[in-house]
């Protein structure tokens, strides 16, 4: 009697702007360590598998090129010796393994260190998934069979906030772009304060009466000076002529409460384009 195995094993990392690839649901998006170094978040498996999970953690941020395209940044040694929180933080249980439409409570733990000077902190959470092996013993005898076991990573933020926090960032300059009925606005920042900005950005394309004839926002967490870039599409039949485009950030998002962001006053700059 012949039995041939061959397993193939595949890691996709996935972010939670696509949560429908993902095998498990993470909530939140973006956890905050309290003053007692706690914290916990939720694992749930909708799925009709049994799920393998482990936890790990990774330093990184999010990022800018040249162009203010997002961009994630991962081994930078020298921001993570400042602002990383290193091997201080624990999760429990690590590795665990969930059953089908079941959730699992997940709590972090920080060990606390008071030399640190103020400001926030922060790592990267990193959830690896896949659906439980089948054992081989499970395969029928003269069977050829190939298990293909997809891994999941998804990574979300950690933040700890340590004594005064304060954040802020100083728009230098925007430079605009149009594109067929597309308007791009690239606004070259520098960070100010001891903690990212984190919140929202809205852009606006205002007529002479300063009537919104186009807007967009979008979520945004900005760690470290660069660029941010916005794209407007211009509504059809747009008259030609001057306008101003405006790009306003705050510190609000409708998935994490106000409490837990950094605060600063609304950031503002404006600049003319000439629509043709």
């Amino acid at each position: 009697m012949k039995k041939i195995f061959a397993s193939l094993s595949f890691l996709i990392a996935v972010t939670l702007g696509f949560p429908g690839i993902a095998q498990i649901s993470i909530a939140p998006t973006s956890v905050f360590v309290d003053n007692n170094g706690i914290a916990s978040f939720y694992v749930t498996n909708p799925s009709d598998e049994p799920q393998e999970i482990n936890i790990g953690f990774v330093f990184g941020y999010p990022g800018n090129d040249d162009q203010g395209n997002l961009l994630m940044v991962y081994g930078d040694s020298l921001r993570e010796k400042e602002f990383g929180i290193g091997d201080r933080l624990r999760a429990f249980p690590r590795s665990f393994v969930l059953a089908p439409q079941q959730q699992q409570t997940v709590r972090l733990q920080l060990r606390p260190d008071r030399s640190l000077p103020d400001g926030t902190y922060f790592t990267r959470l990193k959830v690896t998934s896949n659906a439980q092996s089948r054992e081989v013993g499970e395969i029928a005898q003269n069977e050829v069979a190939t298990q293909v076991n997809f891994k999941f990573d998804q990574v979300i933020p950690v933040f700890y906030k340590h004594g005064e926090t304060k954040t802020g960032i100083e728009i230098s300059e925007i430079e605009t772009d149009i594109t067929g009925n597309n308007l791009r606005a690239v606004a070259d920042f520098r960070t100010t304060g001891n903690s990212p900005f984190i919140g929202s950005v809205t852009a606006m394309l205002k007529n002479k009466d300063e009537k919104i004839v186009a807007e967009v926002q979008q979520t945004t967490a900005l760690y470290f000076s660069g660029k941010k870039g916005m794209e407007l599409s211009l509504p059809e039949g747009l008259t030609s002529g001057e306008y101003q485009v405006e790009l306003r950030f705050e510190t609000k998002r409708s998935d994490i409460a106000s409490n837990n962001l950094v605060q600063t006053s609304p950031i503002a700059k404006r600049v003319y384009v000439r629509i043709p």
